[in-house]
């Protein structure tokens, strides 16, 4: 009987203790997250700003025919093609803006950009100019372009151009010029240089000066009326293919050939520092490369077109001859003399520059660099 009471109590609280469990709260269950905010959208992008355009205005020194405006050109837009069009170069022949031959004096006054002329136009400024161009006697085209990449000559000349507010950014090499061109005039002897009424420039015109010919310089869009008048009966101006390209060979009679006078020819480019300076780095780079190619491109080809517009000139019927050699020594010995005396007198800048093309001079005969 008390087991049956003990069994029938356990039942109980079995029943009761499953009630309760039943009956319990169930646990609140845990609320979802909050959605994430959307993100904001991103802004709209800014237009790209047109870039800043540069304008220059540059200027060679010759008449739209000649090679040289045509070289002078081609280095402009060369510049504003590389550049994008950020930098435009508009190019003008001599006398459109300033005076032709006047183009680094334009750089000076800020009349201009950039300059395309040539060097010896400067000696007014400077009398060291010309020796950055041509000197008597001295460095051929060749070893000058080595000069002025290996031996200072590129720092020299900026020393000397800094002084009037330039920056001279590459020498445009040309082969040798011919020694001259006369009319009438042939010369046999040194004495027959009395006869020349010469247009000629630089060094080498003081030094025929000192010969007893008559001198005088003008720019090269004035030639061809100057012969023809008679104004002048003779003159130097470049190599075979300027002088062709030209028609000066309608004007002229006799060729003489040597490298006494001229052993390097070359037009330069300048730029105004002022100008130059305004720049982004990027864009003076690219003005600085498209200057130095400028010289490999146009040597070459130019050697070939003086070959050519010579036979040319000889079937027009010129006669072109060696200058002979009574002449030729007379003027070399002249031209020894000029500067040594110049280096007596001189400022210390064209002693410097006048002792290292000398110097380079003679590692150049050394090593046999005699293009």
């Amino acid at each position: 009987m008390k087991k049956r009471i003990l069994c029938l109590v356990t039942v109980a609280l079995v029943l009761i203790a499953l009630v309760a469990f039943g009956c319990a709260p169930k646990p609140a269950s845990t609320p979802a997250p909050a959605p994430s905010p959307a993100p904001a959208p991103a802004p709209a992008p800014t237009p790209a700003q047109p870039a800043k355009v540069i304008r220059w205005t540059m200027q060679t020194a010759f008449p739209a025919s000649d090679p040289q405006h045509m070289l002078g050109k081609t280095i402009g837009d060369a510049i504003s093609k590389a550049s994008g069009g950020r930098l435009i170069i508009d190019v003008k022949t001599g006398g459109e803006v300033v005076p032709a031959a006047e183009e680094f004096d334009g750089l000076r006054t800020g009349s201009l950009d950039l300059g395309y002329s040539c060097v010896t136009y400067y000696k007014k400024f400077h009398s060291a100019s010309p020796l950055l161009g041509s000197v008597s006697g001295g460095l051929t085209s060749i070893q000058r372009m080595l000069w002025y990449q290996f031996g200072g000559g590129m720092e020299l000349a900026n020393e000397l151009y800094n002084k009037f507010g330039s920056t001279y950014l590459g020498y445009i090499a040309l082969p040798g010029e011919d020694w001259g061109y006369t009319k009438d005039i042939e010369l046999k002897t040194a004495a027959d240089l009395k006869k020349l009424k010469m247009r000629t420039a630089g060094d080498g015109g003081e030094i025929l000066s000192r010969l007893g010919a008559a001198t005088v310089f003008m720019p090269g869009g004035e030639l061809y009326e100057s012969m023809k008048r008679g104004v002048i009966n003779s003159f130097e101006y470049g190599a075979p293919k300027e002088a062709f390209d030209n028609g000066f060979h309608e004007v002229f009679n006799y060729l003489y050939q040597s490298l006494s006078r001229a052993p390097s020819d070359e037009n330069s480019v300048a730029v105004r520092t002022d100008s130059f300076n305004t720049l982004p780095d990027d864009l003076k780079l690219i003005v600085k490369d498209i200057v130095l190619e400028a010289t490999d491109n146009y040597y070459g080809p130019t050697i070939k077109g003086d070959a050519i517009a010579l036979q040319k000139i000889k079937d027009y019927g010129v006669k072109v001859q060696p200058l002979p050699k009574e002449v030729d020594d007379a003027f070399l010995a002249e031209a020894k003399k000029f500067y040594d005396e110049k280096m007596q007198k001189e400022d210390d800048l064209y002693k410097r520059i006048m002792q290292s093309q000398r110097d380079f001079r003679t590692y150049c005969d050394l090593k046999l660099i005699n293009g």
